[in-house]
């Protein structure tokens, strides 16, 4: 928040132009939530059924929180496995200049 009397400015983006989101360990907490009790490999097998691609190395690596981002494509078929919305995983989106 800025300083007193400041007033926030907010930046609104279609989610159509969005490429990527930035990525970190408390999404990759998220993600390993979600996922539950379910093995990568079957959330892996679940997003491929459903014509997505991402590996269960690839889910490790988010859910550890080794990769900085995740092209927009890999999560919605992430979210679509998990029977969830991107903008229900994602409670804010940030943008940077």
């Amino acid at each position: 928040m800025g300083n007193k009397g400041e007033k926030e400015t907010k930046t609104y983006i279609y989610i159509a132009d969005v490429v990527s989101v930035v990525w970190n360990q408390d999404r990759g907490g998220v993600l390993k939530r979600l996922r539950g009790k379910k093995s990568r490999q079957k959330l892996a097998d679940e997003i491929a059924a459903r014509g997505g691609e991402c590996s269960h190395q690839n889910l490790k690596k988010l859910e550890y929180g080794e990769s900085e981002s995740v092209s927009l494509k890999v999560l919605e078929s992430i979210c679509t496995a998990l029977q969830i919305s991107v903008s229900e995983f994602l409670s804010t989106v940030e943008v940077t200049n």
